[in-house]
């Protein structure tokens, strides 16, 4: 069953290709053309030549013939001397329009009897001038052929020949010439009409076997790419174009199949999560009503044991200041502890309460400068750190935060409290507070060169009423809340607390605060934004 979802933001915007001015069809357009332009080129002038190579030997065979033709109808008259019958017949060959000059030579080269079409003895007698016994036969320049043929006479049984003498012709082939331009003319006619015609054919067959095809299956790839997953080629052809758009049907149906699979199982995941959702809500609201109920237990043990304890108090009071002469020292001394420890456990009780409340009321955010904080608080410790000879360093490169001033004042506050307490030194006693920014925290450090803390105690020392055991702290005063109320505050700002020391070298403590967490409001409302654009993309 296929199920409907709504269409994602980059389905329906996806970027379309725009299409270049020289598409796939003028392209092949284009190389059919030189192709069929090249090869009937080709074939027209490869056939042109070879029509001149047979007409060239054809001259050729036919001025051998004619001079051979002549040295028969010479070689009687020659032999007997009748050199104007010679004469006679040089004339009736040059009435020929193809024969231009006709000489007959002795057998010592020399003309006996000569006759010219056109007139140009001279030039002819010139290249004519061949030995008798010589043959010959070769083109002068375009329009000529000339040849040399000799004269040899026979007796009547045809066994004995002796030179006579030769003869010498030159032909004229200019009309070999005419025809053969005009036949080249016919030939890249025919040539062009080929070309013309196979051009707009060529085209013709590319867009019908080619880019139809190819333009079609793009239409149904983007009509894919859009969200119709009914989209299919089905082509018929047999060739690439054909396996191409059955590939294209495949994906198309593996792509549906696996859409498909995916909608039906985020259909289950949201029900999934609507469970976990509703079972985490129904969590939360015990949560909610186990820390209310704790909330109020804890007030009212504070206010039951409260009640008890002022009135102790007020009880030892009003027996010291009453009965304060008659009473001995060692009785008003102990009046004096009981008020005394009534105090402390009265503190006790409020710190836990404060504890207690640290995560469920939360006090209002402002802007705080770290480095000031740290300067009211040095002010606050001088008189502790003078009169143990104890310097305290602060880091002057100090950030700003948007956070809750009394409760981070408080976590400075218990920790340099606790490094001034639990200093063993009698002078050289040394506190520093420095701060770095490590990947999206704000790291501070409280270090100190007092006892240190052994390493299997390090862990328990934020657990409430727990406290590091060494030699030099049994007298240090403390109740074993302040390092549980620092663990607490961070853990509202997405940050830990921990500790890391040697005994003898002094302890290291250090917290994180998220930059995140702890920026300005503008800031934090760009960084939900971010996050919801992140989201609503994902």
């Amino acid at each position: 069953m296929d199920v409907a979802a709504p269409k994602s933001k980059s389905s329906t915007n996806m970027p379309m290709v725009r299409r270049h001015c020289f598409g796939l069809q003028l392209k092949s357009a284009i190389i059919i053309t030189y192709i069929v332009i090249g090869t009937v080129s080709a074939g027209a002038w490869y056939y042109y030549k070879t029509v001149c190579d047979i007409t060239r030997r054809s001259d050729l065979l036919h001025a051998q013939k004619l001079s051979q033709a002549l040295s028969l109808a010479a070689e009687g008259d020659l032999r007997s001397g009748r050199f104007s019958a010679l004469d006679n017949l040089a004339k009736d060959w040059v009435k020929d329009k193809h024969v231009a000059y006709v000489s007959v030579v002795d057998k010592g080269g020399q003309v006996v009897s000569f006759a010219s079409g056109d007139g140009k003895v001279g030039l002819w007698e010139k290249h004519t001038k061949f030995p008798a016994a010589q043959v010959s036969i070769k083109h002068h320049g375009e329009n000529h052929i000339i040849v040399a043929q000799p004269i040899v006479a026979r007796d009547q049984l045809w066994y004995n020949e002796r030179l006579a003498g030769g003869v010498r012709l030159v032909l004229l082939i200019d009309a070999t010439r005419k025809t053969l331009a005009a036949t080249r003319g016919k030939i890249f006619s025919i040539a062009a009409i080929i070309v013309f015609c196979a051009i707009p054919t060529g085209y013709i067959l590319v867009w019908q076997f080619m880019v139809r095809p190819i333009r079609k299956l793009a239409r149904i790839t983007h009509r894919l790419a859009r969200g119709d997953y009914s989209a299919r080629a089905e082509f018929t052809q047999r060739d690439e174009t054909g396996e191409l758009a059955s590939a294209f049907d495949h994906m198309a149906d593996q792509v549906s199949s696996m859409r498909n699979e995916l909608l039906a199982n985020n259909v289950q995941l949201e029900q999934k999560v609507a469970e976990r959702t509703e079972d985490l809500q129904r969590a939360n609201g015990r949560l909610y009503d186990e820390m209310r109920d704790k909330e109020e237990f804890l007030r009212a043990v504070s206010h039951d044991l409260n009640a008890p304890l002022r009135n102790i108090a007020g009880m030892a009071t009003m027996i010291s200041m009453k009965w304060r002469d008659e009473i001995p020292e060692e009785a008003l001394a102990r009046l004096q502890r009981i008020q005394t420890n009534v105090d402390r456990e009265t503190s006790l009780l409020e710190e836990l309460l404060e504890l207690s409340r640290i995560k469920t009321r939360r006090q209002s955010r402002q802007l705080v400068d770290i480095g000031q904080m740290l300067g009211e608080l040095a002010e606050t410790f001088e008189y502790e750190l003078t009169s143990r000879a104890i310097e305290l360093k602060i880091d002057p490169s100090m950030p700003t935060l948007n956070v809750e001033p009394n409760r981070i004042r408080q976590v400075f506050q218990n920790l340099i409290d606790n490094a001034i307490k639990y200093m063993h030194r009698q002078a050289g006693g040394r506190i520093c507070v420095s701060h770095k920014l490590v990947e999206g925290m704000h790291e501070f450090c409280i270090n100190d060169n007092g006892p240190g803390i052994p390493a299997d105690q390090q862990d328990r020392v934020f657990c409430v009423f727990r406290r590091g055991d060494t030699g030099n702290t049994s007298g240090a005063d403390g109740k074993g809340v302040g390092l549980a109320v620092v663990r607490t505050v961070v853990s509202t700002y997405d940050g830990q607390a921990w500790v890391t020391s040697a005994p003898g070298q002094g302890a290291s403590f250090f917290f994180t605060l998220s930059a995140k967490a702890t920026a300005e409001q503008k800031v934090q409302q760009e960084l939900q934004r971010e996050v919801r654009q992140e989201i609503s993309c994902g």
